[in-house]
């Protein structure tokens, strides 16, 4: 069985009002996607800071990752969706970039339906 490790990392722009459609930003990777990785001879953990340390400039230890998602995406495949929210922080992205919910459409970005309940879900939490 093959498992998709993905990873929703939130920025939220603290120096915006909390109401405002720009306080959180999801990143995306360099191909307008969700950061994820297959995993392979790596276990869950490892994988997941793979794809931290590959688009993100803040220590792997330090980030507060939860699992908000499991599913199975077909016979052969599930995913497991882990979350972390981010303080804005000058050049955090190694690559990719933080876009807004809002800015989707102007980027062109349609994101998963699946990934939009689990952000709307945390962030009534958060």
């Amino acid at each position: 069985m093959k498992i998709k490790i993905t990873f929703l990392v939130i920025q939220s722009l603290k120096h915006l009002n909390f109401s405002s459609p720009r306080y959180f930003q999801i990143l995306f990777d360099d191909n307008k996607k969700i950061p994820h990785r297959y995993m392979s001879t790596k276990n869950e953990e490892e994988t997941l800071r793979e794809i931290a340390e590959k688009h993100i400039n803040v220590d792997f230890d330090w980030l507060q990752k939860d699992v908000c998602g499991f599913r199975r995406l077909s016979q052969e495949e599930c995913e497991v969706v882990y979350v972390s929210y981010l303080p804005e922080i000058n050049k955090s992205n190694k690559s990719g970039l933080f876009i807004a919910d809002c800015d989707l459409k102007k980027h062109e970005i349609k994101i998963d339906t699946y990934y939009e309940e689990l952000l709307s879900r945390r962030s009534r939490g958060f």
